[in-house]
């Protein structure tokens, strides 16, 4: 899967590749991403979030999955961050 990366090791997003996992050998079998591949610091915050995000543009609504990683102990990502709001972890959209 291509995607965009957050991380709060790099000062600009980058266009990624995402790991999939097949579940089952068949041509019809379903795949599913693996955003842990991406996310860093899987020892502070071993979890990972994810929400859909729907984005009106006109008459066509694009829709976005959103996987993240959010913890008070992982690094302030100042791509995500807003003046008084740290956002602290990575994303991948």
């Amino acid at each position: 899967l291509r995607c965009r990366l957050y991380s709060a090791s790099w000062t600009r997003p980058r266009q990624v590749t995402m790991l999939t996992c097949c579940s089952g050998r068949s041509r019809t079998a379903q795949r599913f991403p693996v955003p842990e591949s991406l996310l860093e610091e899987a020892t502070v915050q071993p979890y990972v979030h994810n929400c859909f995000v729907n984005v009106c543009e006109g008459r066509h609504i694009h829709r976005f999955c959103i996987f993240f990683k959010r913890h008070l102990r992982l690094r302030a990502n100042v791509l995500l961050s807003t003046g008084d709001h740290k956002f602290r972890g990575d994303a991948v959209v």
